[in-house]
């Protein structure tokens, strides 16, 4: 009879540790499924101020931060670390192509306006997008992530 107690009380806390457990890992947290459905809509993109966080797998300086932001009509605005800049882009699901930026005629260190003429050639280059862990992935034609942003 002492055994089958034990088996009783064994098998009455892994039922109800399968019960405290099993909700939190049969379901994921709201934002998360909705980061997951909103991987390639292009919608996604905008209303964020995303910041840079690598160009061509190189970390980005938090000391002069390289921004985008995408309008509601798809008109395109951003700091290129010295320059504003603007432009617009064409998006379809998991794509998005730019126009030829403008930008201010500021002038900086030589380093900083190389790294800001880098940004905007790799914006040029820009074929198509994801979206993964709050993280906007920019890629070219064969899917190389050349562009990396934050929110």
């Amino acid at each position: 009879m002492h055994r089958r107690a034990q088996i009783s009380c064994i098998a009455w806390f892994v039922v109800s540790a399968g019960i405290l457990f099993l909700p939190s890992c049969k379901s994921e947290p709201v934002w998360v499924q909705q980061e997951v459905k909103a991987e390639t809509q292009a919608a996604s993109l905008q209303g964020v101020t995303w910041t840079l966080v690598t160009m061509n797998g190189h970390g980005a300086s938090p000391k002069n931060p390289l921004t985008i932001e995408f309008g509601a009509d798809w008109t395109v605005t951003g700091s290129g670390g010295i320059n504003r800049f603007s432009g617009s882009c064409t998006t379809a699901t998991g794509e998005v192509r730019f126009t030829p930026m403008v930008a201010t005629k500021m002038g900086g260190s030589p380093e900083r306006m190389k790294m800001e003429q880098e940004y905007f050639d790799a914006i040029a280059q820009v074929r198509n997008f994801s979206l993964q862990g709050g993280l906007l992935r920019l890629r070219d034609d064969s899917k190389k992530t050349i562009l990396e942003f934050s929110r």
